[in-house]
């Protein structure tokens, strides 16, 4: 028996980013936990949006500087809750103080919570004319999303094409979260000319991900080649740029043909990079749980072929094997836990029939 040194394992599928310390109101503010579902693919942020902090907080406000207090806050509307005190203790920086002075029409939205009979504030971005209406809306609707939260969805999917860059941003992150089985049936969502465009627009790059899965659910056929030779280039030029998002939409379109173009591709080649496996692994990983169900043995079998080409990915596909109640890895990972003890045989032990020795039985944080 092997006695290697136990190595801590970080493993995930999809992209965090650090939040920024002042934002607008389309942008990630704080890590969350999210949707549990949400599509790996095109959420490349925290998962935590400004609507959150507006529905999960006590009060929010629309704010400018206190003119009897510089560099301090004063409400100017109140949006949710009760406030008593106008005057609200929240230090105003020097940039967001030009710039309330540069555009009057502007108000920062804030949002607070009571702690220990004080009420905490946290800032979630500047709001205008534009704005504040569909900030309104999210406060009214909000309610009624509790007990049907799909409309959630379509109330932000609306305004993907939005002239507006913070409003449009806002849906960005909305749509991003919902699960793969919902974005699949969102083809109507923006028209195919539309995402086309945004798709040669390097200013919404970090949208990409997501424009590329909506442009899978088109019927053009031109869209469809786009696609498929997205795809090629990435495979003949070994780039992970979009990888992930690529085999996602040309598995959409093309199913088992893709799957056996990327088994053939990546998962046989031992000289693909591991960034490059990871990028397929997930789209098999997002189609298997939340889209081409149906084509999950073949997912399955190509999994196998990465196990025995490249044992070092067993971490990235063990997840699948529990999620979908598949034995098939068993020796793989039975193998790969011999050669890297304690790390996940513990988890394992539990849910597949893996016989695990006891001195490697110990709890990991890769499945908590």
């Amino acid at each position: 028996m092997k006695n290697n040194k136990l190595t801590k394992s970080i493993w995930g599928l999809g992209f965090v980013f650090a939040a920024t310390k002042w934002v607008t109101l389309g942008s990630v503010i704080l890590l969350g936990t999210g949707l549990a579902q949400a599509c790996q693919i095109c959420v490349p942020f925290p998962k935590k949006s400004a609507a959150d902090h507006l529905l999960d907080s006590d009060i929010v406000v629309l704010a400018r500087e206190d003119a009897d207090r510089p560099f301090h806050f004063r409400s100017v509307a109140v949006l949710k809750g009760e406030l008593d005190d106008k005057a609200i203790d929240l230090f105003l920086d020097s940039a967001t103080r030009r710039g309330l002075k540069a555009y009057p029409q502007q108000s920062v939205v804030l949002v607070g919570n009571a702690i220990e009979n004080r009420i905490k504030w946290m800032r979630v971005g500047l709001t205008d004319a534009k704005t504040e209406p569909i900030i309104r809306n999210i406060l009214k609707l909000a309610p009624g999303w509790v007990l049907t939260p799909g409309n959630r969805i379509d109330f932000f999917t609306a305004y993907l094409g939005h002239e507006n860059d913070r409003i449009r941003t806002l849906a960005h992150l909305e749509t991003g979260r919902a699960p793969y089985s919902v974005i699949r049936t969102l083809g109507d969502a923006l028209d195919r000319e539309d995402i086309r465009a945004f798709l040669s627009d390097f200013r919404s790059i970090e949208w990409h991900d997501l424009y590329i899965l909506l442009l899978a659910q088109s019927d053009n056929a031109s869209d469809h080649a786009y696609i498929e030779q997205s795809l090629r280039d990435a495979a003949r030029f070994s780039t992970t740029y979009r990888l992930a998002a690529w085999a996602t939409a040309s598995i959409e379109r093309s199913g088992e043909k893709t799957i056996d173009f990327l088994r053939r591709e990546y998962f046989e080649n031992a000289n693909r990079k591991p960034e490059e496996l990871k990028a397929v692994i997930q789209a098999f990983s997002v189609h298997g749980t939340n889209g081409h169900t149906d084509l999950r043995d073949r997912i399955v079998a190509a999994y196998k072929t990465l196990l025995e080409v490249h044992p070092a990915m067993t971490l990235y596909v063990v997840q699948d094997a529990i999620a979908w109640k598949r034995t098939e890895f068993t020796e793989a990972i039975e193998s790969y836990s011999y050669d890297n003890p304690g790390v996940f045989c513990g988890k394992i032990a539990g849910a597949l029939p893996c016989s695990c020795p006891d001195d490697k039985k110990t709890d990991q944080a890769i499945f908590k």
